[in-house]
């Protein structure tokens, strides 16, 4: 994971909006958005969006991190026409 971190540079600020929160006993989660102004790979910096699921464990009564997965959202298609899709 220290590979994948090492290539975002910049981020001074990043805004988290959880959608989903949910726990039962010694198990959480968590699904939102990650939004930050960063550069990619030493890029110029950009704005960037990342889907994220964190899954948390309780262990010794404090929580911890056990597994994250992050990906770019897909395009909104509320408005792509059906024949897009294949439909018509």
């Amino acid at each position: 994971m220290h590979w994948v971190g090492s290539r975002f540079t910049g981020a001074d600020a990043m805004d988290v909006e959880h959608t989903v929160v949910a726990s039962s006993g010694d198990l959480a989660y968590t699904v939102g958005f990650e939004r930050s102004h960063v550069s990619v790979d030493g890029g110029p910096p950009r704005d960037m969006v990342v889907r994220v699921t964190h899954i948390y464990r309780r262990i010794d009564g404090e929580w911890k991190l056990m597994h994250r997965h992050a990906d770019f959202p897909p395009p909104d298609q509320r408005n792509t026409p059906l024949k897009d899709f294949g439909l018509t």
